[in-house]
């Protein structure tokens, strides 16, 4: 009983560590206590800062991001904003008893202002803070001022000391979880276009030649994440204490090559496709070839799946040489029946060279220049 509980718990923090659920649950959380905290402490605050405590919860729930950096980013130009709106309003206040004229001029010039770029999410505070400093202030705008400024201060100062003392969030299992899968989708579609191409002529199965699309939006979606993963790096103590800076820096490269190989199997997924199902006569496989470029394809595939693994070795690289070399040869043998195009299966063999080479300098080179 106790090592299933101690499984289950252990899947959980896979879990919880790697998907983009788990790390909304645990923002969930933080975000729940630091608005809690703040709510608590904002009644401390001294001065007329006392009267607007709820303020507080909102400076801390506007800090809250999905990265420490995110919450650095997102509380500073909260507050930019929010002291630009109130300077707008004072310069109001300053030219005489507020009217709807004055107020809808300054509102006006807070939008203007909030255009900058730099002012990132805070750009929706200029205008609120000006339309709440001469609105709701009212006569009393200057101590409201001060109280509005301080209370959202304390509410981002709780939100990134929680973000940062309790789990700081490091996306760097999730990035890496999908390059495996993006490898394991480009190693699925390799072996289907390789068991398609010796099956009965024209092939059944048709699935794998309409995945380009999926192909792509994988590619962007480890993009995405990559870059999350760097972000949530930056400042991030978990990631020094446990040297994960490199894993991210190895992610990156890990996209680089699997954008490369992609790009070459939805070459081989068009070129084929068109191949089969295609009406272009001179542009047909000769029978003798589809099965070295279905074993070429299959040997690629295995040198995928290995390096997913972390197994890959040069006598892998060697056995899908071998491969493509005879899927050449054969090319070279068809060719000179002068019946058929030689260009549909050389292009499928150039792809297949230009994996190849993505895949040896990725794996093979980098891990020479490993120091001993």
């Amino acid at each position: 009983m106790f090592s299933v509980v101690k499984k289950t718990w252990k899947r959980f923090l896979v879990w919880a560590k790697s998907s983009l659920a788990g790390q909304r649950l645990l923002l969930a959380a933080k975000t729940s206590l630091a608005v809690g905290v703040a709510w608590i402490l904002a009644r401390y605050m001294p001065g007329v800062a006392d009267k607007y405590p709820y303020y507080a919860p909102l400076g801390a729930l506007v800090s809250m991001y999905p990265t420490l950096m995110g919450s650095v980013r997102a509380g500073l130009q909260t507050l930019a904003g929010l002291f630009i709106g109130i300077a707008l309003a004072a310069g109001v206040l300053l030219a005489g008893t507020p009217n709807i004229l004055s107020i809808s001029l300054a509102v006006g010039l807070g939008v203007l202002v909030a255009g900058d770029p730099r002012l990132g999410v805070g750009k929706d505070y200029v205008p609120v803070a000006v339309l709440f400093v001469l609105i709701v202030g009212g006569q009393d705008a200057d101590s409201y001022s001060v109280g509005y400024a301080l209370q959202m201060a304390l509410g981002v100062t709780v939100g990134l000391v929680v973000n940062l003392l309790i789990f700081p969030p490091l996306a760097i299992d999730a990035a890496r979880l999908l390059v495996s899968r993006g490898r394991n989708l480009l190693v699925g579609q390799l072996e289907d276009i390789a068991r398609a191409l010796v099956e009965s002529w024209p092939p059944e199965r048709e699935d794998w030649s309409q995945r380009s699309g999926l192909i792509n939006t994988t590619v962007s979606e480890i993009r995405g994440a990559a870059y999350h993963a760097d972000e949530s790096r930056k400042g991030n103590p978990r990631a020094y204490l446990h040297s994960r800076h490199q894993l991210v820096t190895e992610s990156f490269e890990d996209l680089n090559t699997l954008e490369a190989v992609a790009f070459n199997i939805r070459d081989i997924t068009e070129v084929l496709s068109t191949v089969i199902w295609g009406n272009d006569s001179n542009n047909r496989l000769h029978p003798n070839t589809c099965k070295p470029m279905s074993e070429c394809l299959q040997s690629v595939g295995s040198l995928m799946s290995s390096w997913d693994k972390g197994t890959a070795e040069q006598r892998h690289f060697d056995q899908a040489r071998e491969a493509l070399n005879l899927l050449d040869s054969e090319l070279k043998r068809s060719a000179r029946q002068k019946d058929l195009s030689l260009t549909p299966g050389a292009a499928v063999a150039f792809d297949c060279e230009r994996i190849l080479n993505s895949l040896h300098q990725r794996i093979i080179k980098d891990r020479a220049e490993e120091p001993v």
